[in-house]
């Protein structure tokens, strides 16, 4: 049934003796599924590769805690601090006594809900949210007090009502608290600040020793290992962040470098030699690509 409204999961009981006493509590608001659930007083280990394309999952815990690793983050669960989960990228976490609500959130629906509020510009890009959801704040505090409305309602009648046009507007409101009191790349555009470009952590990482390292040879295995996370979910990232992947991110900043070195009255080297120096082996490639990312050939740029 998780696996169902998330991606596929392995749940792994580790205490001999221990049993699971699930109870899961399922009703739709608007087009979307709302669930509270709890695995019972016992830890439970879980994992996940990630294999769902378009779809966040809120996790607002309710009691109890516990531990996730997600998006190069570690993190405590608690009544305090929940997750907004991208689906489509691997997670690892245990929880011990936990109820949480828990919501899954279509990306493309946020998508269109931001481009509402906020023009068509907010619907060229997907939300990018921070994954830790700090719930002790103004904003945290009055999106767990709206779920809890919410869920109270549908438990004094409102289920049997089937009002469609009050659930989809519960709907409609819980998206734009979402979008304005969440820490997200729509944020700032939808408050009237400067707009947060929110980059997860573990493409940071790389980020960061891409820029301090731009001539070293990389192997995509090493720069995911320095990231904490796979080659695939790392280049998803990179492409989610910056529309290249990461061995185009890199040939991008090496060629920053090159350009520096041409129009710098200290350089002696030859361009080849610069080319090389910065890890471009063909010259004819390395031209190409230095003419589409700054408008003119090396040659120009050297006179």
């Amino acid at each position: 049934m998780i696996s169902n409204f998330s991606s596929p999961v392995q749940l792994t009981i580790n205490r001999k003796g221990d049993e699971v006493d699930a109870n899961m509590a399922v009703a739709q608001v608007g087009d979307m599924p709302m669930m509270h659930g709890t695995f019972g007083e016992v830890r439970v280990d879980w994992h996940s590769e990630g294999e769902c394309l378009d779809t966040m999952l809120l996790f607002a815990p309710t009691e109890g805690g516990g531990e996730i690793t997600h998006l190069g983050q570690t993190w405590d669960l608690s009544t305090d601090v929940g997750m907004m989960r991208d689906l489509s990228i691997e997670a690892t976490a245990y929880q011990e006594q936990f109820h949480s609500f828990v919501l899954p959130i279509s990306k493309a629906k946020i998508r269109d809900h931001a481009r509402c509020l906020g023009g068509e510009q907010l619907g060229l890009c997907p939300v990018e949210f921070d994954p830790v959801a700090d719930f002790t704040t103004k904003g945290g505090q009055l999106i767990k007090q709206y779920l809890a409305y919410v869920a109270n309602a549908l438990d004094h009648g409102l289920i049997d009502i089937g009002n469609a046009l009050v659930t989809s507007q519960m709907c409609d409101l819980l998206l734009t608290q979402l979008l304005t009191q969440m820490k997200n790349s729509a944020q700032g555009a939808l408050t009237g600040q400067d707009v947060v470009h929110v980059v997860p952590r573990h493409v940071k990482r790389a980020q960061e020793y891409i820029h301090v390292n731009p001539a070293e040879a990389l192997d995509m295995n090493s720069l995911s290992m320095i990231a904490g996370c796979s080659y695939r979910t790392l280049q998803r990232g990179f492409i989610d962040a910056f529309g290249l992947t990461p061995r185009q991110y890199i040939r991008k900043i090496r060629l920053q470098f090159v350009r520096r070195e041409l129009v710098s009255a200290d350089n002696n080297l030859s361009i080849a030699a610069v080319a090389r120096k910065w890890g471009f082996g063909h010259m004819g490639r390395f031209a190409q690509e230095y003419a589409q990312e700054f408008g003119e050939r090396p040659k120009q740029t050297s006179r």
